[in-house]
């Protein structure tokens, strides 16, 4: 029984709090206001997160299989742009490297090692494409 009167004070205090201005309240209190709206916020998001995702319609596509095409097209391109990112990445390693070494500053050398393998890694996930494909 305690504990019901203990909850009830607790929301009647919440509920006051909400509409009272915030220059009226404490710090204390406007913590916990914007805690609760946060709650508000993040529980009303996954909400219509679960209904958009309750709702899903499966629909078939008519026609000849031209939209493959262009998806993989799309794709292959996207897939180019990517390789073609990775190397410029690369070489922007290799200068600041080269930078690095100039100065003969440690930081600089490995900061430049770092963008170079990262642009060759880019560089070859981007050509295995055809590995990722059915």
């Amino acid at each position: 029984m305690r504990w019901i009167r203990r909850k009830v004070a607790e929301i009647k205090t919440a509920f006051r709090e909400d509409f009272t201005r915030n220059n009226m309240l404490t710090t204390e209190q406007r913590d916990r206001k914007r805690e609760r709206a946060m709650r508000r916020i993040t529980m009303g998001f996954m909400a219509v997160m679960m209904m958009t995702s309750a709702f899903g319609i499966t629909a078939f596509a008519e026609g000849e299989g031209d939209g493959v095409e262009t998806f993989n097209t799309v794709v292959q391109f996207i897939v180019d742009w990517v390789a073609r990112i990775g190397l410029v990445i690369g070489f922007i390693g290799a200068v600041q490297f080269a930078l690095g070494f100039k100065d003969d500053s440690a930081d600089g050398k490995t900061r430049g090692l770092m963008c170079l393998a990262s642009g060759f890694i880019v560089y070859a996930v981007a050509k295995a494409y055809d590995m990722f494909t059915v």
